[in-house]
């Protein structure tokens, strides 16, 4: 039972254990020194973050969790954009999917994604950019290094680009301080979630800069960019609940309290790419299996 223990342990979290090693530290002798960071952006695993899917088309789940089709089929882990499937921890509010949930969840999103399409053979994706458009759009960074990086001999400092490593380090401090995260001891507040939003603004802004030297720093670039899009709805998402949900994962300052009966639902958000306006809304609390706790 040790041994399956370690070897668990190590599948998950081999950064702790090169730190033992590199400290000469025997964790059953010697106590670790710790620093949870387990709030920032997990999905599946804490509930705090994931899409919102449909399904299963079963009698026991209810009816408002299921998207019905044009057709009337309820295809299992669809997301609300139709034919758009997920799965692990894109999907929210499910706890736990270590590896072997998420390869089942996973096969489980591939065949229902494959009845959706047989059920609509003629469907055509319609693109509004040309495949030009989408190409210069994917190498910007790129062209941007190509175009600006004469003007300065350090190449990470340039007032015409910004590195995605910088970029990162920017979204980190931000969120960190701001947003809840360990330099606050995952304290924040309405004050803070608005400070760390209009950061986030400028660095959207900044974001039309971002630069690279590469193909490694092009996948950099863009991997940052959705990073930011997930961390602000994310932060947005903390800043409507008003309530602290889940001691341990992040505290608002200005609502200590647990409140069950305004916020023990489920939080959702819808993004228009058209007026660009953010809505959010509750979804609700449906308890299929009996908590023994909370008869």
């Amino acid at each position: 039972m040790e041994a399956e223990a370690w070897e668990d342990f190590l599948d998950m979290c081999v950064g702790q254990a090169n730190l033992w090693a590199c400290l000469n530290i025997e964790p059953e002798k010697v106590g670790s020194e710790i620093m949870p960071t387990e709030p920032y952006l997990l999905g599946s695993h804490s509930g705090c973050c994931g899409i919102w899917v449909s399904g299963p088309d079963e009698d026991w789940v209810p009816e408002e969790y299921k998207i019905k089709a044009d057709n009337g089929k309820v295809y299992n882990r669809m997301t609300t954009v139709n034919g758009l499937f997920t799965a692990a921890d894109g999907v929210g509010a499910s706890g736990h999917k270590f590896s072997s949930g998420s390869h089942a969840e996973g096969r489980i999103a591939g065949k229902q994604l494959v009845r959706w399409a047989v059920d609509h053979k003629d469907y055509q994706p319609t693109i509004k950019e040309s495949a030009e458009e989408l190409k210069k759009l994917v190498y910007q960074p790129w062209y941007t290094y190509q175009e600006h990086k004469d003007i300065t001999t350090a190449p990470d400092i340039n007032p015409k680009y910004i590195t995605p490593r910088n970029f990162m380090f920017r979204l980190i401090k931000a969120t960190d301080e701001y947003g809840g995260g360990c330099a606050t001891y995952y304290i924040t507040s309405d004050t803070l979630l608005n400070t760390c939003e209009h950061l986030l603004d400028l660095l959207e802004e900044d974001s039309e800069k971002l630069c690279a030297r590469d193909l490694h720093e092009l996948l950099r670039a863009w991997e940052n960019y959705h990073r930011l899009w997930t961390v602000r709805l994310h932060v947005l998402h903390i800043k409507f609940r008003k309530e602290t949900r889940y001691p341990g994962f992040y505290y608002r300052a200005d609502y200590m309290d647990l409140n069950d009966e305004e916020w023990k639902c489920f939080t959702n958000s819808q993004y228009n790419p058209e007026t660009g306006e953010l809505k959010f809304f509750k979804r609700p609390y449906i308890q299929i299996i009996p908590d023994p706790m909370h008869p």
